[in-house]
């Protein structure tokens, strides 16, 4: 059987199917030297990164897999494609969980929200935000809020309040955007394969973005799911996915619905020692899905711009190209552990040299 995997990193999905005997194809704009893909296609510069949010165009990966797509069985969809305005929608009707044009519906995020409200879920107040005028009158309401881009699932997240609309951020801010009120509190989600509830993660959101998650979160109550399931069923989502949700005076509040395969996908495998693929590809096997043991995920990201050695190791996933250039704020490697998650973070930072004091090594020599 033959798979094609797409997305800004496919590395976990494609090195499951691997494990099945699949022949792979992988679309991606990173290409970790753990990639187990038969044939890799790749968009980014594996010497030196950049910066994803000025060098990533999803239709280039979409267009590719458009290529490949007669050559597979089954298409693997994974973050960052179709979750944006221009995002193109070829008609593929091999796809394990949600199509392209569900997952791009799903993506934006103000459509969703309202129909949300409309069906009485729990939201944050939410306003689209077309100029300055419209975003300080926000504030003066709130005092302190939330800004996210119209599209994606997930996404950057910036955080304001009334004091920061003197700084120069402002104007930095690309309209029109949408602004929520803030809600104190930390970040949760919940995972579905097809209905059936996984588990609840609490999220690790580092300068607005998504940075990891602990697995499974245990402290949460079940009263939530048959909310979330209604979700689920009201939307007509297949597949894996996910709903981000806050809480506040002891109710969910839903801050995203996350379409497509998910960053929980390989601890879910590792907690349950299961292969979530097979578990994708035939429900039969929804049931053997059970979470037994408590992993920490974290995308580590670069404190300032670094050169990159990393080891190849246990705990350490989505390795970078030996002597890679990394911007700073972009990331690094991905640590997934059940225990001495800091060590492990702290060798790994260790093995990167500043470059700014690399090259100044090199002007001494």
């Amino acid at each position: 059987m033959k798979a094609l995997i797409v997305g800004i990193n496919t590395r976990p999905v494609v090195n499951s199917l691997k494990k099945l005997g699949f022949f792979l194809y992988s679309v991606s704009y990173y290409s970790p030297e753990d990639l187990n893909a038969d044939v890799k296609y790749y968009f980014i510069d594996p010497y030196n990164h950049g910066k994803l949010r000025e060098n990533y165009d999803e239709n280039k990966l979409i267009e590719k897999a458009d290529e490949l797509i007669d050559n597979v069985d089954y298409v693997f969809i994974t973050s960052g494609v179709f979750e944006s305005e221009n995002s193109k929608i070829p008609k593929w009707d091999k796809v394990v969980g949600n199509e392209p044009k569900k997952i791009k519906e799903i993506s934006n995020k103000f459509k969703t929200y309202k129909k949300l409200e409309k069906l009485g879920y729990n939201i944050p107040i939410t306003k689209k935000i077309n100029n300055k005028n419209q975003l300080y009158k926000f504030l003066e309401e709130f005092n302190c809020c939330i800004l996210k881009p119209i599209y994606g699932s997930g996404g950057y997240l910036l955080k304001l309040n009334l004091n920061d609309f003197k700084k120069e951020i402002i104007n930095k801010i690309k309209f029109p955007v949408i602004a929520q009120e803030f809600i104190e509190g930390k970040s949760f989600s919940a995972n579905f394969i097809d209905n059936k509830f996984i588990t609840f993660n609490k999220q690790i959101i580092i300068n607005g973005m998504y940075a990891g998650n602990l697995t499974p979160y245990l402290k949460l109550s079940h009263n939530y799911i048959n909310i979330f399931k209604d979700i689920i069923e009201v939307f007509e989502l297949k597949g894996m996915n996910g709903i981000d949700f806050l809480i506040r005076d002891n109710e969910p509040y839903i801050v995203d619905i996350n379409p497509r395969i998910l960053g929980t996908y390989e601890i879910i495998e590792m907690s349950s020692s299961k292969n979530l693929a097979r578990v994708l590809l035939d429900y039969k096997y929804l049931s053997e899905i059970r979470l037994k043991e408590i992993y920490i995920k974290r995308i580590l990201f670069a404190k300032e711009k670094i050169i990159a050695n990393i080891s190849k190791r246990n705990f350490v996933y989505d390795i970078p190209k030996k002597n890679a250039i990394i911007e700073k704020g972009e990331p690094i490697v991905t640590v997934i552990a059940k225990e001495n998650i800091k060590s492990i973070i702290n060798r790994v930072y260790k093995e990167c040299v500043e470059y700014e004091k690399r090259e100044e090594d090199k002007k001494n020599i």
